[in-house]
């Protein structure tokens, strides 16, 4: 499966979609960076192979013949990747979806259409074009704060929303950018924290117990969004 994560606005956590959501269920699956920006997956923690948006041949000979890649557009390189794929014919053909992360945002919202209705007009059909709501709090009404959205998919009925596909905020993709450190390294990490923050304190390393500490509460937030994410990736395809 070949995936574009793509959105004309910035701030929708496409890297972190690109990173989190995507790349973990594709293990397989080679990660392309379009940016000239130092804002892709790479700052997640994740390896991954970068162009500019006009280097779009150089990134179709590099995909054309795998079975599965992810490729995560950055906002300075939308609108050079999508004249470059207008000028090779059909070449949108390449990609199994175009995954849309946005968020509740008036400005990201009008972004998101405007992406939408740019994918549509290159003959991208409906079922390829997937949105992802990023960034929702637990307690957010998603119908409403994305009524455009989904009154917009009733009507125009040129892509897929589905309110299953909800990331939730969580500190815990914060914390492991920071760390430089993939989520699910972080879920799969065999480390006892708590007993390992227990023993230092014993010997007295007041500083090192407080960042194992951290270490285990970083673990449990990590857990719960990655339980979030699997659900989402079900729902998304």
């Amino acid at each position: 499966m070949k995936l574009v994560v793509i959105n004309f606005s910035g701030n929708v956590g496409k890297s972190t979609v690109a990173a989190h959501l995507l790349k973990p269920h594709m293990p397989g699956a080679g990660l392309f960076s379009v940016e000239t920006l130092n804002d892709d997956a790479a700052t997640d923690g994740v390896d991954v192979e970068t162009y500019k948006g006009k280097k779009y041949r150089e990134l179709q000979e590099e995909i054309f013949l795998l079975d599965d890649a992810i490729v995560d557009v950055g906002a300075s390189n939308v609108e050079d990747f999508t004249n470059m794929m207008s000028q090779y014919h059909d070449s949108h053909k390449q990609f199994d979806f175009y995954v849309v992360p946005t968020v509740k945002e008036k400005k990201q919202t009008i972004d998101t259409i405007r992406t939408i209705k740019a994918l549509s007009a290159m003959g991208i059909p409906k079922q390829k074009i997937r949105v992802v709501l990023n960034k929702v709090e637990v307690d957010d009404d998603i119908h409403d704060e994305f009524g455009s959205l989904f009154g917009l998919a009733s009507v125009d009925k040129s892509f897929v929303i589905n309110d299953k596909c909800v990331i939730y905020n969580n500190e815990a993709f914060d914390q492991c950018k920071d760390l430089g450190v993939p989520l699910v390294d972080m879920v799969n990490d065999k480390n006892d924290y708590r007993e390992l923050a227990k023993a230092a304190k014993a010997e007295g390393k007041t500083e090192e117990a407080e960042r194992l500490v951290k270490m285990a509460l970083l673990k449990m937030i990590a857990v719960t969004a990655q339980k979030n994410l699997d659900q989402v990736f079900k729902a998304l395809f």
